[in-house]
This record gives C-alpha cells, sequence and structure tokens, in this order.
C-alpha cells in the first residue's frame, strides 16, 4: 500500500510541474511576441533615418504630403458640459480650470452679453481683459440698426476661468459655450515628422551635391523643392498649435438690451347727480326738473406705469365750456401711475334745455378724454384717450304755455310754413316752362274765340 501511494503521489507532483512550465513556456511566448513586435518597429524606423535612399527612390513624396493634409483639418472641439447658473440660466465657467497635467489643450469660449449702453460695456469688457494680462486680438462694432460689437481676446490659460466670470458681469448673460481641444497628441506626431523632413531633406541636399548628370540634377531640385514646401508646412502647423494653446481665445458679442415700452393705460368714467355736495356718487342716467341744475363728474384713472400729461376733455355733439370744470382730486396737468383726477361741471337746465338744446326727451352727453404719457426721463410717447356717456332728460311740463313759449312756438309755426313753401317751389320749378306754354296757349285761344265773336256780324 506504502508503496502504492508513493507512486501515486510522484504522478501528482509530476502533473503539477508539467502544467507549472506549460503555463511559465505560454507567457514567455507572449511576452516574446509584444517584444518582437516593438523591436521590429524600431528596427524599420531606425533602417528608414540611417541607410540613404537613391534618387530615383524619392521621387515618390506622397508619404509626408498625405499626412499632412490630414492635419490641416483638425477636429472640430465639443461643447463641454456646463453648470447652470442660478440668474440666467446659464453656465460660468468654473470646471474648465487649466492645470499644468502635462498635456497641450486648447481653450476657446463664445460669450454673449446684452447691454442698454454697447460703448460702455465694451470699454469696461476690455478693460477687464487687460487688467488681467490679456489682449485685444480684433474687434468689429456697428451702431445700426441695432448696437453690436464683438471682440475677439487672447489671454493665458490660467486667466481663462476668471476672465470668463468677469467678462459675464458687463451685461446681461445671454448665451456661453466653452470648448476644449487636447491636441498633445497631434504636436508629437508633427514633431516627430518635422524630425523626419528634416533628415529628408538634408539626404536631398547631399545627393544634389554629388549629382553629375544634369536629369538627375533637376529631378532632385524638385524633389528637395517638394520636401522643403511640406517642412514649411508642418512648422507652420506646430506654430500655430503651440499658439492656440499658450493663449486662449474668448470672443465676446455684445447686443443692445431690447427696448421695453412703458405700459400706458386710462380709465375715464363720467356720473352726473342733482347733488352739489358729492357728484361723483351719482348715476349715469338722470331725469330732472326744466329748472334746476345738474353736476357733471369726471374721472380719469391712470391704469398704466408712466405719468399722464396734457389731461384734455372734450364733447362730441354739446358745445360746453370745459374750462369750468373743477378739479376735487388732482389735476389735469399730471396724473401719476395708478392714480385717479376727479373733476366737477355745474350744467344749469334752462326751459328743459342743456346747452341750447332740448333735453326732453333725453340728451347725451359724451366726454372724450386725451392724455400724453411720458417716461422715467420725460419722453413723450404715443397719445393715450378713453370716453364716457351720461345722459340727461328733462320732465315734461303740462302747465299753460307763457308768453315765452308762445312766441316760440309761433316762431317754429313761421317756420314751418316758410319750409313747406320753398319745397312746392322747389317742386314745380322743373316744370314751370311747360306751365307758361299752356297758359300761352289758352291766352291764345280765348283772344282769338273774342275776335271771332267781334269780327261776325248781328244777325237782322
Amino acid at each position: 500500500m506504502h508503496d502504492v501511494n508513493r507512486t501515486r503521489t510522484k504522478t501528482r507532483h509530476r502533473r503539477l510541474s508539467f502544467m507549472l512550465l506549460a503555463l511559465l513556456s505560454a507567457f514567455f511566448v507572449l511576452l516574446g511576441a509584444c517584444g518582437s513586435g516593438d523591436d521590429d518597429d524600431m528596427a524599420l524606423a531606425s533602417e528608414d533615418a540611417g541607410h540613404p535612399e537613391p534618387a530615383a527612390a524619392m521621387a515618390d513624396s506622397g508619404d509626408f504630403d498625405a499626412p499632412a493634409d490630414d492635419m490641416e483639418e483638425a477636429p472640430e472641439p465639443q461643447p463641454a458640459a456646463e453648470p447652470a447658473s442660478a440668474e440666467s440660466g446659464l453656465a460660468v465657467p468654473t470646471a474648465l480650470t487649466p492645470a499644468d497635467l502635462g498635456r497641450d489643450i486648447i481653450y476657446r469660449a463664445t460669450i454673449e452679453v446684452q447691454s442698454e449702453d454697447v460703448a460702455a460695456a465694451s470699454r469696461e469688457a476690455v478693460a477687464v481683459v487687460q487688467g488681467l494680462g490679456g489682449i485685444v486680438f480684433s474687434q468689429s462694432t456697428r451702431t445700426e440698426p441695432r448696437p453690436r460689437t464683438e471682440i475677439t481676446f487672447k489671454v493665458l490659460p490660467a486667466d481663462f476661468s476668471t476672465v470668463l466670470e468677469r467678462l459675464a458681469g458687463v451685461g446681461k448673460l445671454i448665451d456661453q459655450v466653452i470648448t476644449s481641444d487636447d491636441v498633445t497628441e497631434v504636436i508629437v506626431d508633427l514633431e516627430s515628422r518635422i524630425i523626419t523632413a528634416e533628415a529628408s531633406v538634408t539626404r536631398l541636399r547631399k545627393f544634389l551635391e554629388e549629382a553629375t548628370e544634369l536629369e538627375d540634377v533637376a529631378q532632385l531640385e524638385r524633389e528637395l523643392l517638394d520636401r522643403e514646401t511640406t517642412l514649411e508646412r508642418l512648422r507652420g502647423q506646430i506654430r500655430t498649435l503651440r499658439d492656440q494653446v499658450d493663449l486662449a481665445t474668448i470672443t465676446l458679442t455684445i447686443t443692445q438690451s431690447p427696448t421695453v415700452l412703458p405700459d400706458t393705460g386710462i380709465r375715464v368714467t363720467a356720473w352726473v347727480s342733482e347733488d352739489a355736495q358729492d357728484p361723483c356718487l351719482g348715476v349715469q342716467n338722470i331725469t330732472v326738473e326744466p329748472e334746476t341744475d345738474v353736476y357733471l363728474c369726471l374721472e380719469v384713472e391712470n391704469t398704466g406705469t408712466s405719468a399722464l400729461t396734457d389731461v384734455e376733455v372734450t364733447t362730441r355733439n354739446l358745445r360746453l365750456n370745459l374750462d369750468h370744470f373743477r378739479p376735487v382730486q388732482g389735476n389735469f396737468n399730471r396724473i401719476e401711475p395708478n392714480e385717479l383726477m376727479a373733476a366737477v361741471l355745474t350744467l344749469p337746465i334752462e326751459e328743459g334745455r342743456l346747452a341750447g338744446r332740448v333735453a326732453t326727451r333725453g340728451l347725451p352727453i359724451e366726454l372724450e378724454v386725451m392724455a400724453t404719457p411720458v417716461d422715467f426721463d420725460g419722453t413723450a410717447l404715443d397719445e393715450v384717450w378713453g370716453e364716457s356717456v351720461v345722459w340727461v332728460a328733462v320732465d315734461t311740463d303740462d302747465a299753460l304755455p307763457g308768453f315765452g313759449d308762445s312766441v316760440s312756438d309761433g316762431a317754429t309755426g313761421v317756420v314751418a310754413v316758410f319750409s313747406v313753401i320753398l319745397i312746392v317751389v322747389g317742386v314745380l320749378l322743373p316744370f314751370l316752362p311747360i306751365i307758361a306754354a299752356i297758359a300761352a296757349l289758352i291766352w291764345w285761344i280765348r283772344r282769338r274765340n273774342r275776335n271771332a265773336k267781334s269780327a261776325t256780324p248781328p244777325a237782322s
């Protein structure tokens, strides 16, 4: 039994050893494969840099042109997420704080604000940026039809967030977009391509010095010109990227705040009463005696937010002396917002007539009020108006008419008869020639008959 157990134990140890060896072998195989791939890449790079190429092989310059064209089209930066602002609902730049992370990052921002004074806001924005060491890169301003200015600033990345926060305070923040673009890999790639291009240019110059055939010289000069152009383009691209990394770009747009016209309004109410003490507690329809006084109360309320000036009252159907209105509250010169002006006018009723017109069947008094609103700085706005109507009726007097009434009625009758005569004459006037002709014919016939009778001798 002991021999069997010992044999089994040895077999188990042997299997474990084989498994460990297999795992170690697989690990070293994978490690060697990865290392050989890197060594192959390094070998290819060193071979390309260390061995000169013949002039005919250098004719193909696509190795530099194609990647350079790709680098000219930089990817569009995507807007970064922005926190909400309590006042304007837009983001305030606090998340994008440049830090020295060993990366090349381009910071850009566009910000739009509104201000009542665009010029003053522009000066304040320039002062803010210059105070932090920034510069004005460009500025565009227009005044018509609506003032607007656009300024591009260049600031240090360390001051990027601070400048944005202060620029948002020169007016009302309307819109803000912040973007960042990491171009570290792009710059590293450009530096590598520049080194390779410089080595290529150096080799071509050496080949050109050693060339003896005219055809080879011409081909090498063309190739050298292409390689030098590619090299300068790569250097320009890396300079542009480094400039953008070194200075963040902020584009500020300031527009004129929209003009909000002040609210204007007027309410006109008229009352009529026989009570001289408080006529504004009257009614709008009243019946009075033929010989009495009524009191007209006019109320004008300013329902807007602008003061009303030069309040003027007119009537459409009556000739009333409105200068006799007596203010009992406020005045006609100025009515402040949410205030009420009240004035009273005494109207005498004489022999059933109001302002010379018979009021026995009811007479409307139509009042119209016009006023000129002014804003906070005294600028006149469009006029406002309102109207109101009251009715006054006079009781019919059933007593015997007096002398004045008789004369008035007689005159009225004479006027009526004269009016009828004029109407008859007007109707008959077109027929006068016909009537004259008929009358003349009748006269001629009678005269002829009369002459005929006188010419006939008397019977014997």
